[in-house]
């Protein structure tokens, strides 16, 4: 790790600004407001326009959709719940949800939640489905869930879930007797004062909000129609929020504060005469937020190549100089990054309208983490692999759910993997030259908007590749397809 020259906050103000127009430039960013939170002081940024076609200025009001940050946001409404006395993170789902089935019984008899908010559940992880706008879309997406298959056992190999956080949203509607959003507007958005944020279109809509682009053959494409189904509202799928909300989030996790410490609407039949109930959050112990609870491989928002851990729900990147927890979002057309370091009272908020807003918000991260951490990007040499035994990573690797495959080619002493294009309007792959870095671990290379993105090659007992993680995400090699209809033991 490097030392910095210390600068003025206004000289880092101004510094911040500069390098967040250069790479909005590179990137071809429509839209982008950030947040960068001292102990100085907050310095907001907002450049470009709300959508190509139709455009408005951002400002720090305006609503973007922030995705699976939203996680986080699920995470501490069960902490909430837990102070309240309703709910044990460490007993089976089915105490609070008795008739909850998976295709593995024996994951269904003995997941806990604290299983599902750190993507230890085991089963098909990504799972979108549109069950309808009512408010049994949660209770309609799990039956769907009970047939999906399991990938690999319970606390086995990591990766990202979000079907998880559909069980952890419907335990939240059990015991509070309400909808999702009306349970975590109450006991999270009212407190902290984020009246910007909001789960429904016909909310956003009232308000200066971005439209989405998908960046297709180079060009920025309006995404249409906007796509939030209401299932997936605890994984990420609907939430949307403003840089000045989200500013209020990131210093009550830093520091505890809250812009309202009451619970809007409390009191007794809402009767304005009786007091009202202070709210858990006040007194919430945060840091048992981003407690470790297990390595994950790869980690998701540090530097190329470092190793993360996961915690309640939060990725865990710990330096001697800071400890930084941090999550990010994608949806149609949206990409943004959250990140705090609790004990130096720093944090970053990037929210885009582009899909490849993570590049973006990658480069802009490091920088505040060199400029104000004085952390710098240790060094990864190569790992040198032998043709020979770059065979034994070819191949096909499924991506669960879905009808495509990742396949993975060697040439000329590099491997390549071949990445679907899933953006919508999209089509045919994009290839992703690898960098080993040690062994079974690389890193794509060679530019664009992966660059840097971890890749991990999972072997099972006898010493072949079963899987490669990749973005956090398990892909099963095509050979292992039959075995996942089969009884899983611990890998």
């Amino acid at each position: 790790m490097t030392a910095t020259t210390a600068r003025s906050s206004t000289e880092l103000a101004a510094a911040f600004e500069q390098e967040a127009r250069r790479l909005m430039e590179e990137y071809k960013i429509p839209g982008v407001t950030l947040g960068l939170l001292t102990p100085d002081g907050d310095h907001f940024v907002n450049l470009g326009v709300t959508n190509l076609e139709n455009p408005l200025p951002i400002t720090e009001d305006t609503i973007f959709q922030i995705g699976s940050t939203t996680k986080t946001i699920t995470s501490l409404t069960c902490s909430v719940l837990v102070a309240q006395g309703k709910l044990d993170l460490d007993v089976p789902v089915r105490t609070y949800l008795p008739d909850f089935k998976l295709k593995d019984e024996s994951v269904a008899a003995t997941l806990t939640v604290r299983d599902v908010l750190t993507h230890q559940g085991g089963f098909q992880g990504d799972l979108f489905e549109e069950t309808g706008n009512g408010d049994d879309a949660l209770a309609k997406v799990l039956d769907i869930l009970a047939e999906s298959p399991q990938v690999v056992p319970l606390r086995g190999h990591w990766s990202y879930n979000n079907a998880g956080f559909y069980v952890a949203g419907r335990v939240i509607e059990v015991l509070t007797g309400k909808p999702f959003e009306t349970a975590v507007t109450e006991l999270i958005f009212g407190p902290l004062g984020m009246d910007h944020t909001l789960f429904f279109p016909n909310q956003v809509m009232t308000y200066r909000f971005t439209t989405g682009h998908n960046k297709i053959e180079g060009e920025m494409v309006i995404q249409r129609p906007w796509i939030l189904p209401r299932s997936s509202a605890p994984a990420g799928g609907t939430l949307n929020s403003s840089l000045r909300d989200m500013t209020r989030y990131a210093r009550y996790m830093m520091s505890g504060t809250l812009l309202a410490a009451v619970y809007h609407g409390a009191g007794a039949e809402g009767d304005a005469t009786q007091p009202a109930e202070a709210s858990p959050l006040e007194t919430l112990n945060r840091a048992q937020l981003w407690t470790p609870q297990r390595p994950i491989g790869n980690a998701v928002n540090a530097f190329p190549g470092e190793l993360g851990q996961i915690g309640q729900s939060w990725f865990i990147d710990q330096y001697p100089e800071a400890t930084i927890i941090s999550h990010g979002g994608t949806t149609h057309g949206h990409q943004s990054d959250f990140w705090v370091s609790p004990d130096r009272g720093v944090g970053f908020i990037a929210m885009t309208n582009a899909s490849n807003g993570h590049a973006y918000n990658r480069k802009l991260s490091n920088w505040i983490k060199r400029e104000l951490l004085s952390l710098s990007a240790p060094e990864q040499p190569d790992h040198p692999v032998s043709p020979e035994d770059l065979s034994a990573y070819e191949g096909e690797y499924l991506i669960i759910g879905m009808p495509l495959k990742i396949s993975s080619h060697a040439e000329d002493g590099q491997l390549t993997l071949a990445i679907p294009d899933t953006t919508p309007g999209a089509s045919g792959t994009k290839p992703a030259p690898l960098r080993f870095i040690g062994p079974d671990r690389a890193l794509v290379t060679g530019g664009g908007d992966m660059d840097g993105t971890g890749v991990e090659f999972l072997r099972g007992k006898d010493g072949g590749v079963e899987f490669m993680r990749f973005g956090a995400r398990l892909y099963p090699l095509e050979s292992q397809e039959a075995a996942q209809a089969l009884p899983l033991t611990a890998l």
